[in-house]
């Protein structure tokens, strides 16, 4: 590939593939151990690209996005607030969906309070945060990229959908000749959400992921992520 800087001059640069920036950035983080900004960490591992081919390009983004999703490094992330009430669909730091954070009220009633990453640490509360600076260590992340708690989370935003399908498919047949059809198959769903006897359910799954998880079991887990003094997210 060719860029054009601002003396007309046509310099040609290469994009490393995604096997060669991996391997990079496994050989820096085991060398380095710790790496205090994006901007480090993207000047070290270019400087171990440069060894094979002078020419390599890439961006800060991308290394830090394939560092999380291939789980190489842990990562803590300082935050910015901002008055946004937007929340994000994808995650502004790996590009992972994200999942609604749901708490219970003393009346039983579900309310949303923010939305977290299925991959990394990001959340944000009903105000939005946005990341202001990344710190990368070597170790493990989190077992399997992703928490027992985000995962039940994640259910529940599957149940939610897979009630208003019931919902929709029996209105839409209402009144018709295939009335019955639509309530039967309303009523399959709402037991593939909830039965106690099918393992298959929504319901026994997340009872699984809670018995798997029961060295830590939910009650004692914090609703968000575990958060130093100065406001960081460890993964």
């Amino acid at each position: 590939m060719y860029i054009r800087n601002d003396t007309h001059d046509i310099t040609m640069y290469r994009i490393p593939d995604d096997g060669i920036l991996e391997r990079a950035i496994r050989t820096v983080v085991k060398k380095e151990g710790h790496i205090r900004s994006q901007s480090e960490m993207k000047e070290l591992v270019m400087n171990e690209l440069r060894k094979d081919d002078t020419d390599y390009r890439t961006s800060g983004e991308r290394i830090r996005k394939m560092a999380i999703e291939r789980n190489i490094l842990r990562v803590e992330i300082e935050y910015n607030s901002r008055d946004d009430r937007s929340l994000p669909d994808v995650c502004p730091v790996c590009g992972y969906p994200m999942t609604a954070m749901d708490n219970t009220t003393l009346d039983g009633q579900d309310t949303k309070i923010g939305r977290r990453c299925t991959k990394c640490p990001y959340h944000t509360g009903l105000k939005r945060r946005t990341p202001g600076r990344y710190t990368f260590s070597k170790g493990a992340p989190t077992k399997k990229g992703m928490s027992a708690k985000d995962r039940i989370a994640m259910i529940r935003e599957a149940e939610k959908l897979m009630k208003k399908s019931a919902s929709m498919v029996e209105s839409a047949v209402k009144g018709t000749e295939h009335g019955t059809r639509g309530k039967n198959c309303a009523r399959s769903i709402k037991k593939l959400i909830s039965s106690r006897k099918e393992s298959d359910s929504l319901a026994n799954i997340i009872k699984d992921i809670e018995f798997s998880d029961s060295e830590h079991p939910e009650w004692t887990q914090p609703l968000v992520s575990v958060k130093n003094s100065n406001l960081k997210d460890i993964k």
